[in-house]
């Protein structure tokens, strides 16, 4: 009989004194690869690290499709400032047009790292960052000296950090679907 586990937990490989060559040349699908000051991270997700980036990826979903706001996903992409920093978001979207960079990533950050990803993504400037970490996700807007924290999304004016963590923390466990009934019964603020 066969039996297979699950990785509930990410794991976390550093691998330090290397250079944009070697990071270029490695190839590993199926894990998020950053570089970062000669730093080479491999994180391998665990289930709960997907699950909690797919409910944040239907809750963006279900609230373009409610507010008819076209998005392009930058899934499995990797952001690059050619040389110097290289970063997987977990979830990404360009809003309204497609773009050469997302107006939005989603980092997923359960063991550590989000103070770091804060610094890739604004070496990348990128608009907006939702970082999630210790059961709750907080929204940034860059700005040129660092992130501002928001309360409400810039591009998704109607979603609050404090409601998507709700919606998160609420449906954990419980099928996707769950997501978009709630977000469509939701009145706007």
């Amino acid at each position: 009989m066969l039996t297979i586990g699950t990785q509930k937990s990410d794991r976390i490989t550093t691998i330090t004194d290397t250079t944009w060559v070697e990071y270029i040349a490695l190839d590993l699908p199926s894990k998020r690869v950053s570089f970062r000051k000669g730093v080479i991270t491999i994180v391998s997700p665990g289930r709960n690290h997907e699950m909690i980036g797919d409910y944040i990826r239907s809750i963006i979903w279900a609230y373009c499709r409610k507010n008819n706001l076209p998005l392009f996903p930058y899934n499995q992409t990797t952001l690059k400032a050619e040389g110097k920093e290289a970063k997987e978001p977990d979830v990404a979207y360009c809003f309204g047009v497609d773009k050469d960079k997302p107006d939005l990533a989603v980092e997923v950050n359960l063991t550590s790292g989000s103070i770091d990803d804060l610094t890739k993504y604004q070496y990348l400037k990128i608009a907006e960052v939702w970082l999630w970490e210790e059961n709750r996700i907080k929204f940034f807007a860059y700005q040129t000296d660092g992130y501002l924290e928001l309360t409400r999304s810039n591009f998704l004016p109607s979603l609050h950090s404090d409601r998507v963590t709700e919606i998160v923390n609420s449906c954990f466990g419980k099928s996707l679907l769950e997501v978009e009934v709630i977000i469509n019964t939701e009145k706007e603020s």
